[in-house]
């Protein structure tokens, strides 16, 4: 009996070890394998998070880098790391590994990890890296620009020690004490079940191996068997429950995880405001389409596009109407594109469109014209109609060695030659555009060193009265390069205004001619008067009037005798401002001439709002009236409409004794033009007077040798 009493308690005990051991295994095994499939894809997504992350910071400062390389703009961009918790540290360093700024958690605890081995081994190399795990942490280095000539790097150290506990501990929170009562209850159960039979426990047993190797919750054990049998088998299927609960919470948790990396992917490359991929995921886009056309020895293109005045219409309408614009825009010109290119924003009013698979230009010209064509048709924006166009330059892949910087600086310079040309239109590149980019570089390069060694001079061309006195000069300005030689005002004076450099040559103009005032006076006996010509650029700034009036102040001159050449078209760009700065000139005596009238807008209402005193009639008008009736009656219009405007005549291109004698017969106030002089240098100026004045009576001594209708 007393045997009986002790073995009695052994068997049971062996039994409860043994359930006990069994349901905890079972337990501890579905959890393990839930809590490693929950971190391994926490891992792989946080490590996936923050490379986009720091590529997207890495892309974002390129900007900066662009621009200027201040502290505070780099600190404040730095800040973005803010928002999340986990990232400790963040510098950022030039493209010569000098540290320029540094970010650090406000909470971040000091860290070890430049002892590791590993650590240093990575930072001695000088190279990027990606995320890599090194101790407790993730760390990853990155370079700003384009990685084959970085302009900086970037270096970020993210806790993963921290975060990872802390999940761990949520989950292990969350389960326990489920887990728990589970097996307590599991215990109770057990031991009403020592006497019972022990078929029902195999079955539970191997049930219970089968939801451990399957991984499938959802399975329920039979309620059959004794009572014992049938109370554990419910509690293993409520167990069972409680697990497939927490799994669902781990997939659901796992989906959150997987929205919120597409989410980010999206933001890394994506444009918020047209939707359309941005410059990183364009770039990378093209790099494939170029590797698999020399793959397969086929050919593609790439638009560069550039909205036309973009700059006016957010100036004049707003940002807001600006980004409406160019998401309207956007999606115009997608829609003309075809199903397999791809349309992208790479920053400002810059887009790149990728052409793939074209067996020759034709098929891109063709696209290009249809995309030029649709934007031909005004857009409502707003309460806005507004009439733009872009311009594109196109490259072609093969011409380009299917290399991609080269295929994108041959975009850009083709686009930049449409706009030279004429804006809303496009070009296909060709190696000229090349030599003549390079060739305005070196223009624009040089104009600021060219004033200060004294290489531009002064002209002047004489203006001749109809009475024959010389009333006056157009200062014209020449450029003489030691490297680039003569170098024709046609050229650099577009590239000056394109390149902002037009307001250095109008200022040393301004002041040549005002210092030359007194010796040019000097050649004759009545007023003269001394025309500058001005761009509608040097309207913008108050950079001209400063210099004039300082100017005129240094050398005790009168403004009377000076006056200001625009043009028909640079008055009307700038109309507002032309109109201001011209108002207050002829406030203080100097008087204004409208240049190559009749060539620009033609806009004959808006000669009663603008405020002018000369009208100065184009060349071609004076050279084609002899050879066609149409210029013939527009000349003679403009000369009408000078005499009833009550505004003084001046007509240039007179090369002829023909068109001088015409225009004096025709009541033109003055003439211009090389049958009367040249331009000629100061010091030829006396005689250029003299030449201008005989040339004149030669007109009434020599027979009228052609009679024009």
């Amino acid at each position: 009996m007393l045997s009986g009493i002790h073995k009695k308690p052994g068997i049971r005990g062996k039994f409860l070890v043994i359930s006990t051991l069994s349901i905890a295994l079972c337990a501890l095994s579905v959890f393990m394998v839930s809590l490693k499939e929950y971190e391994a894809i926490y891992i792989h997504s946080v490590k996936n998070n923050l490379e986009a992350l720091i590529d997207n910071v890495a892309d974002d400062l390129l900007f900066t880098f662009s621009e200027d390389q201040d502290s505070f703009v780099l600190k404040n961009k730095l800040l973005s790391f803010e928002r999340y918790d986990h990232i400790l540290y963040a510098d950022v360093y030039d493209a010569n590994w000098n540290l320029l700024e540094r970010y650090s958690k406000t909470s971040a605890k000091p860290v070890h990890i430049i002892d590791n081995p590993q650590y240093q081994s990575l930072i001695a190399k000088k190279t990027p890296f990606p995320v890599t795990h090194i101790d407790d942490f993730l760390v990853s280095m990155d370079t700003i620009g384009n990685p084959d000539f970085p302009v900086g790097y970037l270096e970020v150290i993210h806790d993963f020690k921290q975060p990872i506990a802390n999940s761990r501990h949520d989950l292990l929170i969350k389960a326990i004490p489920l887990v728990l009562l589970i097996l307590v209850i599991s215990l109770i159960i057990s031991w009403y079940m020592f006497q019972r039979i022990v078929t029902p426990l195999i079955s539970l047993s191997v049930f219970t191996q089968r939801v451990k190797h399957s991984r499938n919750y959802t399975l329920r054990h039979p309620a059959e068997g004794v009572s014992e049998v049938l109370h554990l088998s419910q509690d293993i299927n409520a167990m069972l429950e409680t697990i497939n609960q927490e799994h669902q919470l781990n997939q659901e948790q796992n989906k959150k995880l997987r929205r919120q990396q597409v989410s980010m992917f999206h933001l890394a490359n994506y444009d918020h405001l047209t939707n359309l991929p941005n410059r990183r995921y364009v770039m990378e886009t093209l790099k494939q389409y170029l590797f698999s056309a020399q793959q397969h020895h086929t050919d593609m293109a790439i638009f560069f596009l550039n909205v036309d005045r973009f700059k006016d219409i957010n100036d004049l309408m707003g940002h807001t109407i600006g980004d409406e614009l160019l998401r309207h825009l956007s999606q115009l010109i997608a829609k003309n594109l075809r199903p397999n290119d791809t349309l992208a924003r790479l920053g400002g009013d810059d887009f790149l469109a990728v052409l793939p698979d074209l067996p020759d230009a034709g098929i891109a010209k063709q696209v290009a014209q249809t995309i030029i064509d649709e934007l031909k048709i005004p857009m409502t924006i707003g309460q806005w109609e507004i009439q733009t166009s872009v311009s594109i330059g196109i490259a072609m892949a093969k011409a380009s060695d299917f290399d991609i910087d080269t295929l994108i600086s041959n975009a850009d310079i083709a686009m930049s030659h449409s706009k030279t040309v004429g804006k809303g239109s496009y070009r296909l590149f060709q190696p000229q555009m090349l030599r003549q980019k390079r060739r305005t570089l070196q223009i624009i390069n040089r104009i600021s060193t060219a004033i200060d060694n004294d290489e531009f001079f002064l002209v002047y061309q004489p203006k001749v009265s109809r009475q024959g006195e010389v009333i006056g000069f157009e200062a014209l300005i020449r450029w003489n390069s030691p490297e680039l030689g003569m170098i024709s005002p046609s050229e650099f004076i577009p590239i000056a205004e394109n390149g902002g450099k037009i307001g250095e040559i109008t200022s040393w103009i301004l002041c040549q001619a005002i210092r030359d005032l007194d010796e040019i006076q000097s050649t004759c006996p009545h007023p003269l008067v001394v025309s500058v010509n001005i761009s509608s650029k040097d309207l913008m700034t108050p950079q001209l009037e400063n210099v004039l009036h300082q100017t005129l102040a240094a050398h005790h001159q009168d403004i009377t005798r000076l006056q200001f050449e625009i043009t028909e078209s640079s008055y009307l760009e700038k109309f507002d401002l032309a109109n201001q700065f011209f108002s207050r000139i002829r406030a203080l005596g100097s008087s204004i001439a409208l240049d190559d009238f009749g060539t620009g807008y033609s806009s004959l209402s808006y000669l009663n709002r603008i405020d002018i005193d000369t009208l100065k009639i184009d060349r071609q008008f004076v050279v084609n009236s002899f050879n066609s009736d149409k210029d013939a009656s527009v000349l003679n219009a403009i000369l009408t409409l000078a005499q009833q405007l009550g505004l003084h005549s001046c007509c240039e291109g007179v090369e002829t004794e023909k068109h001088a004698r015409y225009l004096i017969g025709k009541g033109c106030d003055s003439l211009q033009g090389y049958y009367f002089s040249a331009p000629v240098p100061l010091e030829n100026l006396a005689q250029a007077v003299q030449s201008s004045i005989q040339n004149y009576y030669q007109l009434f001594a020599l027979p009228e040798s052609h009679n024009h209708d």
